[in-house]
């Protein structure tokens, strides 16, 4: 195969998804996800997951024989593969649900999506050096374009989906196992809608395919945004009481509420570590917020948690109040 042809095909599949993944990422600002758990579920898509789905779509496949075969359509594409695939991807979200890191629903849609980014960036690649062979030019050119904007966010806005159902399991409740399987099935009915749609080989079912992900997209998109503006609400309403209860310098209390403050210099001192600063009052502001929606069993460890973080806080307070005069205005440092 051409060199060339490999070379785009890799770039062409690496860099749209990239380019997403980082964005999703970038828009939680005040309480962000390391990276390297990111690019984890991302690359746990892109490799994992696939090569489990292929080994249990193949299983499916000889279990079921013709079992499920149509005649009105690819029954591989449209029933198997979405079920098998989904799951393999949301299994990244299911083992991070441990990690202190992971709080809520939007930490389960920014690790699903990055799983469904990954898994559409492996099958975007193999489907174009596939079809460059036979069908080089424009074809190849369109498929490009099509499978890198369409496909691989069609992979992302599903598998977010299936996260967020998973975040639910969390904090636990009776509820939990059932907002899984709602959240499962409508991740795979997305999937199943599209495929179903774009191997019709009709172009009026390939224009309500894109509709239907467009649309789609947009509202899972509204949905994380939602997402990070209720952090934001519940930051402002948990840290109060931190304020009250001298956890935190009440000379701070504008500055911590607002991002662009916080990024600014000039307001806390160069010899104390200000992004460890920052990351511990996000993670009180989160644990005190999964604290009121949490099981009795789960109550017990987050309370130990947040006694940690603010004797942690409490080590900040004192070397602060060392410190003479007031913090100097954000914007007006040197």
């Amino acid at each position: 195969m051409d060199h060339v042809i490999v070379f785009v095909s890799l770039v062409m599949a690496v860099a749209p998804v990239l380019a997403g993944l980082l964005f999703v990422w970038w828009i939680d600002r005040y309480d962000r996800e390391p990276l390297k758990y990111v690019f984890g579920a991302f690359f746990w898509g892109g490799f994992g997951a696939v090569i489990l789905s292929i080994l249990g779509t193949e299983a499916s496949i000889r279990l079921l024989g013709g079992a499920i075969y149509s005649p009105h359509f690819d029954t591989t594409a449209v029933l198997v593969a979405p079920a098998i695939e989904e799951l393999m991807k949301g299994l990244i979200v299911l083992f991070f649900l441990r990690l202190r890191h992971f709080d809520n629903m939007t930490d389960g849609l920014l690790y699903g999506a990055a799983s469904g980014l990954g898994f559409g960036m492996t099958e975007n690649f193999l489907y174009f050096a596939q079809y460059a062979s036979y069908a080089p030019g424009y074809e190849w050119l369109n498929l490009l374009f099509l499978r890198s904007m369409m496909t691989a966010n069609m992979h992302c806005a599903a598998s977010a989906t299936f996260g967020a159902g998973i975040s639910k399991l969390k904090d636990g409740g009776r509820d939990a196992l059932v907002s899984v399987g709602l959240y499962y099935f409508l991740a795979v009915f997305l999937h199943s809608t599209w495929n179903f749609l774009v191997t019709s080989r009709s172009e009026a079912h390939w224009t309500l395919a894109v509709l239907i992900l467009f649309s789609y997209i947009v509202f899972i998109f509204i949905m994380y945004v939602k997402s990070i503006l209720t952090e934001r609400r519940q930051r402002e309403i948990q840290l109060a009481e931190e304020f009250d209860l001298g956890v935190l310098p009440q000379k701070y209390r504008k500055i911590l509420m607002s991002y662009g403050a916080m990024k600014k210099n000039g307001w806390f001192p160069k010899y104390l570590n200000k992004d460890k600063y920052l990351t511990l009052v996000s993670r009180l502001a989160m644990r005190k917020s999964s604290y009121e929606k949490a099981g009795s069993r789960r109550r017990v460890v987050l309370m130990r948690e947040i006694m940690e973080i603010r004797a942690e806080l409490a080590k900040f307070s004192e070397l602060l109040g060392t410190v003479t005069g007031e913090p100097e205005p954000p914007g007006q440092a040197g």
